[in-house]
């Protein structure tokens, strides 16, 4: 099979992502130099402009490739069938903490809490309208809920803040190795989370399915018992 004409520009060029990624995360994005970039890859500094115009946009690529897989996952969701509220929430909360465990996600988000806010504050990068895609699909899922029948008329916006909330200080706890139950074991706690979000958000009918069959099932382990 012949080489597509731009094999090798794309593997240089995502040569170049990963070890930004691991000397921004190693020595932070104010400590590396574009010079150290092409050492760790072993290019001509000159080479990285071919594919970057600057640090900042170095480091905005990292963030919109992470950004891409999210609204990937957020739109397969958002298109797909919904006849259940809580296992589309329970996909999504799972999805969400296997995607900020993994290895290479946790070295951004080191990255974006020691320099991110940094870089944004003094306008060189823009942090919110690099995330606004992924942050637009998620409302699209769960206006389509409130649509649907399974979430009270609100504020999409809202909603978002308080599905995601919960989500993201998870990933907080598990950056610093905060050992807690919850953050040993990801899945049982999006789904203690997504129980907990429906009790506020779900309308009459969604939201007590799982909770009533947790109590059938725990009152048929004491009859056995």
């Amino acid at each position: 099979m012949a080489r597509p004409k731009n094999a090798d520009g794309q593997r240089t060029r995502q040569a170049i992502l990963d070890a930004a990624l691991d000397l921004f995360a190693d020595k932070g994005f104010f400590g590396t130099s574009l010079r150290d970039v092409a050492a760790a890859v072993g290019v001509r500094e000159s080479a990285l402009y071919n594919y970057f115009k600057s640090k900042e946009a170095l480091f905005e690529a990292l963030i919109l490739a992470d950004q891409h897989t999210k609204i990937e996952q957020l739109t397969a969701t958002a298109d797909g069938p919904m006849s259940d509220a809580r296992a589309v929430l329970e996909a999504l909360a799972i999805t969400s903490l296997e995607r900020f465990a993994d290895p290479r996600h946790e070295k951004l988000f080191r990255i974006l809490m020691s320099d991110g806010l940094r870089l944004a504050r003094s306008g060189r990068i823009n942090l919110f309208e690099r995330m606004g895609d992924g942050r637009e699909r998620l409302h699209a899922v769960l206006r389509r809920l409130i649509r649907e029948g399974w979430l009270r008329d609100a504020d999409p916006q809202l909603l978002a803040f308080a599905f995601t909330g919960p989500l993201l200080i998870w990933r907080q706890l598990h950056a610093i190795n905060v050992d807690l139950p919850l953050t040993r074991n990801a899945r049982k706690f999006a789904r203690l989370h997504v129980d907990q979000f429906l009790l506020g958000a779900a309308t009459p009918a969604t939201r007590s399915p799982r909770p009533a069959r947790s109590r059938r099932s725990s009152s048929s382990q004491g009859a056995r018992a």
